[in-house]
């Protein structure tokens, strides 16, 4: 508790915000070592006035923090600094990472995508999205995304129920995440991470920082439906600053929902992207299914072999018999 104690100290000064917090820690390598640094060393890294309110303690409250450490102890809240070995890489590589990440769950080491959308989708992006996930997490990925509703939510679950591995960043405290999606993401091995003191509320400022975590936990980003002024143009933007691949999905092409999706597209800052297929490696559920399909099989045989819905069947049927890959002979598929 020591450590936090001083982070949370680091924290909460006066004007002292994450950039200059990262160029202290990669100076001085601790907190403590920060609060205690040499004061011209300071000066030098950080100008005289915000040296002098870190000297000063300007902006601290201790009572504020004694009672925030008690909080985190009584509810069993994990918590990393940035000086702990366990805080994740991708995360310090930002320029502005969170000095403390308060969490619950499990951290894995697994590669991750962010997948991102509105909260009030077409029943084509939901269907769309829980397709991508579950070929994600057969192909060994983790998903990233921020616990909203609507795409956030459908991408946690998918990840869940088809035994994936999810990371829930929110937009408030952990204390705050009330919802079943949290609770359910919490007690399967997965994980909720959030940079804000437990019992803080969302706000017009928390959602759109978090989009950043959303983004540097990503190795990509995919965007399946965004309108023109979609929160996840935000996520996407920020994958881009950090280098990160985005890529869009376009649905029902002349309809407002993917406005923001052809924004991305024609600014040069996405790619293009149909199905899971062209990320992923679904080769081996495609040899399985050639297997399958030896005998012919009516939609619902295929769908419950798949473990998809009829919908999501039919449209990838379709795709393969396009392909001369399978052939259909009254309500029955089989191999060519």
């Amino acid at each position: 508790m020591d450590r936090l104690y001083n982070w949370l100290i680091l924290r909460s000064i006066k004007g002292l915000g994450e950039r200059s917090i990262k160029k202290l820690w990669e100076t001085f390598g601790s907190a403590e070592a920060i609060l205690n640094a040499d004061p011209e060393e300071l000066e030098s890294l950080l100008g005289s006035k915000r040296a002098e309110a870190l000297i000063q303690r300007e902006g601290v409250k201790e009572g504020h923090i004694i009672s925030l450490l008690k909080r985190v102890e009584e509810e069993n809240i994990s918590f990393l600094t940035l000086e702990d070995e366990l805080y994740p890489k991708r995360l310090k590589d930002i320029p502005d990472p969170p000095p403390v990440l308060f969490y619950r769950g499990k951290l894995k080491q697994v590669p991750l995508f962010g997948l991102v959308g509105p909260r009030k989708p077409t029943g084509y992006s939901l269907i769309w999205t829980e397709r991508f996930v579950v070929e994600g997490v057969r192909s060994g990925w983790g998903v990233v995304s921020g616990g909203a509703s609507g795409i956030d939510s459908k991408a946690h679950m998918t990840a869940v129920e088809n035994g994936g591995y999810t990371v829930c960043i929110l937009g408030f405290g952990i204390l705050k995440a009330a919802d079943p999606l949290f609770r359910r993401v919490e007690k399967s091995n997965n994980v909720l991470i959030s940079e804000f003191d437990p019992e803080e509320r969302g706000s017009k400022f928390t959602f759109p920082k978090r989009n950043r975590l959303i983004a540097a936990f990503s190795e990509f980003i995919v965007v399946p439906e965004a309108g023109a002024k979609s929160g996840a143009l935000i996520t996407a933007n920020y994958a881009r600053s950090y280098g990160r691949k985005v890529y869009v999905h376009i649905g029902m092409g002349s309809s407002q929902s993917w406005e923001g999706c052809y924004t991305l597209l024609k600014e040069g800052t996405a790619d293009l992207v149909k199905g899971p297929e062209d990320i992923f490696d679904t080769s081996g559920e495609m040899d399985e299914l050639a297997e399958f399909l030896k005998t012919p099989r009516s939609l619902e045989e295929i769908a419950s072999f798949l473990g998809k819905g009829s919908g999501d069947t039919l449209s990838l049927l379709t795709k393969l018999e396009m392909e001369g890959r399978i052939r259909r002979v009254g309500p029955f598929y089989s191999s060519c």
